[in-house]
């Protein structure tokens, strides 16, 4: 996940005025703390049980409503 911009900068004002609904939504959720949190969790997830971490990244979507395009 990319670093926190401080979102009163004038560049990241005319970014933001930019991004369609999606753009909007991921900054939003980039900024919250508990998504954060279960996103490490989850993209952390290597076990060797292929169960586990595709449990871990439906967790992620069914809990927050994203999807992750290109993954399988």
């Amino acid at each position: 996940m990319e670093p926190l911009e401080d979102w009163r900068s004038p560049k990241f004002e005319e970014e933001l005025g930019r991004l369609d609904r999606g753009g909007i939504s991921f900054e939003f959720l980039r900024r919250n703390e508990e998504y954060r949190d279960h996103y490490k969790s989850a993209a952390g997830e290597s076990s060797a049980d292929q169960q586990a971490v595709i449990a871990a990244r439906e967790g992620l979507a069914r809990r927050w409503g994203v999807l992750f395009p290109g993954r399988s």
